[in-house]
């Protein structure tokens, strides 16, 4: 296992332990991997694992090491306003340099419309780059209980098909968080309904099903994964896979993902 697989997947009660005999066994702290030639510390900061940041400092980590995309760690904790570690990487030394596009980010995720408009008046195409660390803003937002944010990108342009976290774009993560109205803002302008994630091979469908179960606080928010389920269906989500549209596994393994409400919606569209 790698230093970036350590920190990005199952870090774990002792995740730090672990982190720590493998620097100590030989593991580089400034290795870049992956399509966004992320170093360790850049995956510690975007995944908010305060301790792993100090520990891979401690070891030697270059805290303004980029990415492919021309990210630093502070850039990466910046514009998910992960205040922590943005302020652990501040104390450390970071560099808080930021180009316009991470502006507007920010501005963004701390709610300053006004100001990211503004930004956005002087300088358009912050809204869509072409770079992926910066088209992945509407994602990042999608899934919080927030609709003006992502209002704001949908009017101004923003790439509704950008992946985020785990590979998924904004519908996924409005499906996966349990946000109704954002997924309806993002149904209503288009955003398409059949992408299939790089990492979990699963729609936006699959992620609101899985989030049924397994999203923070769902057993108390079961209207809501609902919902969003009878949503994506009533949009024309598809319930094969993309490369087996007249078989019935996809439909199976939502089934048995399903919380008991959310398997009921599913039932019954299959019955209709």
């Amino acid at each position: 296992m790698q230093l970036h697989e350590c920190l990005d997947c199952n870090y774990g009660l002792d995740g730090d332990g672990v982190l720590r005999r493998m620097l100590d066994g030989g593991a580089d702290p400034n290795q870049h991997e992956g399509i966004q030639s992320e170093t360790p510390l850049h995956v510690a900061a975007r995944r908010r694992r305060a301790s792993a940041v100090e520990i891979l400092l401690d070891r030697g980590a270059s805290i303004d090491s980029k990415t492919a995309g021309g990210k630093t760690a502070y850039a990466h904790a910046v514009r998910r306003r992960f205040d922590d570690i943005a302020e652990l990487l501040r104390r450390r030394g970071a560099s808080t340099t930021l180009n316009e596009a991470d502006r507007f980010a920010v501005a963004v995720v701390e709610g300053r419309l006004d100001d990211a408009r503004a930004i956005l008046a002087s300088h358009p195409p912050v809204v869509k780059t072409g770079n992926p660390e910066e088209d992945r803003l509407l994602a990042d937002v999608a899934g919080r209980n927030q609709g003006q944010p992502v209002e704001l990108l949908i009017q101004a342009g923003a790439d509704l098909a950008a992946p985020g976290l785990d590979s998924g774009t904004a519908l996924h993560q409005a499906a996966w968080f349990g946000q109704p109205d954002n997924a309806r803002l993002l149904i209503e302008a288009g955003a398409p309904l059949d992408i299939f994630d790089s990492t979990h091979q699963s729609s936006p469908l699959g992620w609101a099903v899985h989030g049924s179960r397994y999203s923070g606080d769902a057993a108390n928010r079961q209207d809501a994964y609902a919902a969003l389920v009878q949503m994506l269906l009533d949009a024309g989500s598809s319930l094969h896979y993309p490369e087996e549209p007249t078989s019935d596994a996809y439909f199976r393994r939502l089934l048995e993902d399903a919380s008991p409400q959310v398997h009921q919606v599913l039932e019954h569209q299959g019955k209709a």
